[in-house]
């Protein structure tokens, strides 16, 4: 193996632990919220696809978000 394999530290492993359950939070947030809307308004399935693609995209920017302070913490790790 060539240089990727040292491990990550604690704080790098709490974030992507944590990444998975707000990928997941959101979708299912953006679904719920859809599907009771669609619910009280009776306009199936507008809202729950609505609901669906918002929750896609709120995931999309935490997963960037989280990748991007990951890459910024390694590359201040492996400055020192």
């Amino acid at each position: 193996m060539t240089g990727g394999s040292r491990k990550p530290s604690s704080g790098q492993t709490a974030q992507l632990v944590s990444l998975g359950t707000t990928l997941f939070a959101c979708v299912a947030v953006g679904l719920g919220l859809g599907f009771f809307a669609d619910r009280w308004l009776g306009t199936q399935p507008w809202f729950l696809l609505l609901g669906l693609g918002f929750g896609i995209a709120a995931a999309s920017v935490n997963f960037y978000r989280t990748i991007k302070a990951l890459n910024r913490m390694d590359q201040s790790d492996g400055s020192r």
